[in-house]
């Protein structure tokens, strides 16, 4: 029998395929507008002002970590933080509804050349600076998860200007000015993978890069645009840590692009909750795998939250015997989803994984 390892320990051997106690659980999103404790900080600071300050992005951190007993933290900032370091004036509305706002978007050669490179990590410092923070003020017991933006997600945002369904700029410029945008992939991929190595070299365990619109690709364009700079990124993680730094790729709605998800070079893949867990299994059977409640399921009580778990926990078992595998979502929790939900979820690994 497996003894009770620490959260830390239970995170970072979930990529090593040694055996586990239980499955580890965090949540993306899981500081967020559904805790009445972040409701209360941004009724008061701005987002970007929680964001660089790093007691009010330690206090948000740490919030669902004494309400739930998850086994990570992870940093409080937001992906779109390298295109706003890049110059080009991110901004979000009072509510958050609209979504981002990029001031100065992508869609010509001389766009990419006013992209502002110097001293770009010096205006990203307060990335790493919330996460060593973070790091101090957490339990030594607990793992900690730093993040940032996928390049393609990143390119989407730059060129469209803001959110969009379809992203119809970005997937136009695919086609008609290949070569700009494998330019800007390529230095939204040197910068984030430097954000990434500063998050670790600050104390984080793990790192997720968000690839929120990938699924948005065929696989061939996914093939010829993404993956190239995503493996740009892995590959600098893995050199600057000495292989030791573990990397977690999430492309939402990307159960088309499995086959190929495996040529990124990350350690562990997070699935949305379209995707089922055993046929993702079969395809990567040496990947660590992340997810995938649907985070609908978390508005439908909490029998059926934990009916979800335990579905989960035996596909886990069934292939893995519970290694290398990782409880969360399968995309970030919702606006007002109940905490007593949240509560089950988690209590359900942590009590149920047996």
């Amino acid at each position: 029998m497996t003894p009770t390892l620490s959260s830390r320990q239970r995170l970072l051997r979930s990529f090593t395929g040694e055996p586990l106690d239980r499955p580890a659980v965090w949540l993306m999103r899981q500081a967020g507008r559904y805790l009445s404790g972040y409701r209360a900080v941004r009724a008061q600071h701005g987002f970007w002002d929680v964001c660089k300050t790093p007691a009010l992005s330690t206090q948000v951190a740490l919030e669902p970590m004494a309400l739930f007993p998850l086994d990570a933290a992870i940093v409080f900032s937001d992906i779109l933080v390298v295109p706003d370091a890049l110059g080009l004036s991110v901004s979000f509305s009072s509510g958050g509804g609209d979504g981002p706002r990029v001031g100065r978007p992508l869609r010509a050669r001389a766009d990419l050349d006013a992209w502002q490179l110097d001293d770009v990590q010096a205006r990203l410092a307060f990335v790493p600076r919330a996460a060593a923070h973070l790091r101090a003020a957490l339990p030594a017991d607990r793992g900690l998860l730093g993040f940032a933006g996928a390049p393609f997600t990143l390119l989407c945002y730059t060129v469209d200007g803001g959110s969009s369904d379809d992203f119809v700029h970005t997937r136009t410029l695919l086609a008609r000015d290949p070569g700009l945008a494998e330019a800007a992939l390529s230095t939204l991929a040197a910068v984030a993978a430097d954000l990434l190595c500063a998050q670790f070299d600050a104390g984080c365990d793990v790192v997720q890069l968000f690839d929120t619109w990938g699924g948005l690709l065929t696989r061939d364009d996914y093939a010829r645009f993404a993956l190239p700079a995503l493996r740009a990124i892995t590959d600098r993680v893995r050199a600057h840590t000495k292989g030791q730094g573990k990397t977690i790729l999430f492309v939402r709605g990307g159960h088309h692009l499995l086959p190929l998800l495996g040529e990124a070079g990350v350690d562990g893949l997070s699935l949305d909750w379209r995707t089922p867990w055993r046929e993702a299994r079969t395809l990567h059977p040496r990947l660590t795998l992340q997810g995938n409640i649907d985070p609908v399921a978390l508005f439908a009580g909490a029998d059926h939250v934990r009916a979800r778990v335990r579905a989960l926990l035996r596909d886990m078992r069934a292939d893995d015997d519970g290694r290398r595998c990782i409880v969360n979502l399968g995309h970030g929790i919702l606006p007002g989803t109940p905490e007593d939900a949240v509560a089950a979820l988690v209590d359900e690994v942590v009590r149920g994984a047996g």
